[in-house]
């Protein structure tokens, strides 16, 4: 990470633990409510369905490319996380969040222990195989929303999940 990102890491971090409702508002400002999407319902009960998870913190295999936090418009591409991972081959990469904690415990921002249990506790049908880190310090949403998110989409479709439990960063 370049001693600018650095920088700009600390900095908005700082900001937005002191300053709450002023970051809500910068960081929410380009989001637009799209009301044409239809509502989803599960077809199935829960305990019946192929679950993934969905972590915007940055998660991703330590032999993957980082997620590119020096770009100021952020990195919107995804990395695939199979679910026979172990917590040490996971580690965070984020501008936005303080991964000092994600990166000891990755269960913090990315639960795949406890989905895996919820599975075996009969409380989901199953952990997908296939699960998705992206990096939510994205200030520009279109090629997000025009490339990466439809391909993830897709691949979720391809697999036959039926829910994805996202986890915020």
């Amino acid at each position: 990470m370049k001693m600018k990102t650095q920088v700009k890491s600390k900095l908005s971090r700082t900001f937005s633990s002191n300053f709450t409702k002023a970051y809500q508002k910068f960081t929410m400002n380009h989001m637009k409510e799209n009301k044409s999407l239809p509502e989803a319902f599960l077809q199935k009960p829960l305990s019946q369905c192929k679950v993934a998870l969905v972590s915007t913190a940055g998660v991703h295999l330590k032999s993957d490319e980082p997620f590119d936090v020096d770009n100021p418009a952020g990195d919107p591409s995804f990395r695939l996380i199979p679910n026979d991972v172990t917590e040490q081959e996971l580690t965070v990469t984020h501008i936005y969040i303080d991964t000092k904690f994600a990166k000891t415990d990755p269960s913090i921002v990315f639960p795949l222990q406890q989905l895996k249990k919820a599975a075996a506790d009969g409380k989901i049908g199953v952990a997908s195989n296939v699960n998705i880190g992206l990096n939510g310090g994205i200030l520009d949403t279109a090629i997000a929303e025009k490339d990466f998110i439809p391909k993830v989409v897709e691949l979720f479709n391809n697999e036959g999940i039926d829910a994805a439990l996202l986890v915020p960063g």
